[in-house]
């Protein structure tokens, strides 16, 4: 009888709901939590896409493992990675503020503060893939953020539905904090729909171009590695 009360139990829609919701949760926790060192703010965004993609795309229940695996497999990258774009942020943002205010008596001609713009350009085109291409594939930072930039080049249209939903999801966590507990994975999966499809693109190009031994622009992209922990 008690079994069967708890199936009943777990096999209601409330139940499904709650239990959804509380996934969700759990997982824009963890990523938030690890966001703290600040300097593993990379590494939490890979696990992150990570949980997110195996959760959600290959509907195994594991969060917590999931999370941590990533996290561990990817730390020394994501660290490395987070520095080199917060170093050339800090240097692009100081070149932004220059051409607005100058710099004491010195002032730059207006036509400089367009100029001053265009540095932000490899920003834009790598970054929407750099951590999901990390969670994802095996490659050294070199090659990833190579073939983020190929990515977005050919997916140039989509980066900027990435880019909005990323802004987006940030500016409701900031006029909302509580929502901050379901915003981070609720965006990720949203970013999925775009990454995913664009990665099955460029996997069957690679292996398209494999079977008629021609080089290929992603060459560098390597399996898997959830496949291997599966």
């Amino acid at each position: 009888m008690a079994k069967r009360s708890f199936d009943h139990i777990t096999n209601s829609w409330l139940y499904r709901a709650a239990k959804a919701v509380g996934d969700v949760v759990i997982i824009s926790v963890l990523f938030l939590l690890f966001c703290l060192p600040v300097v593993t703010i990379g590494a939490s965004v890979t696990a992150l896409y990570y949980t997110v993609y195996r959760k959600y795309y290959k509907k195994i229940d594991n969060i917590s493992k999931d999370f941590i695996h990533s996290l561990k497999d990817n730390l020394k990258n994501g660290i490395i990675i987070h520095l080199i774009y917060s170093a050339y942020c800090a240097v692009v943002g100081f070149n932004i503020y220059f051409a607005l205010f100058g710099w004491g008596d010195v002032k730059l001609p207006d036509w400089y503060m367009i100029v001053s713009l265009f540095p932000l350009l490899p920003v834009i085109f790598t970054m929407p893939f750099v951590y999901p291409l990390m969670a994802r594939f095996n490659n050294s930072i070199k090659a990833t953020i190579k073939n983020s930039f190929t990515l977005s080049m050919i997916n140039f249209p989509k980066i900027i539905l990435i880019w909005l939903i990323v802004i987006l999801a940030i500016a409701i966590s900031i006029g909302f904090p509580p929502s901050a507990l379901v915003i981070p994975a609720c965006a990720t999966y949203l970013c999925q729909m775009i990454t995913e499809k664009a990665f099955d693109a460029a996997v069957s190009v690679e292996k398209s171009r494999g079977e008629k031994n021609e080089a290929s622009d992603l060459s560098d992209i390597s399996s898997t590695g959830e496949e291997a922990y599966d």
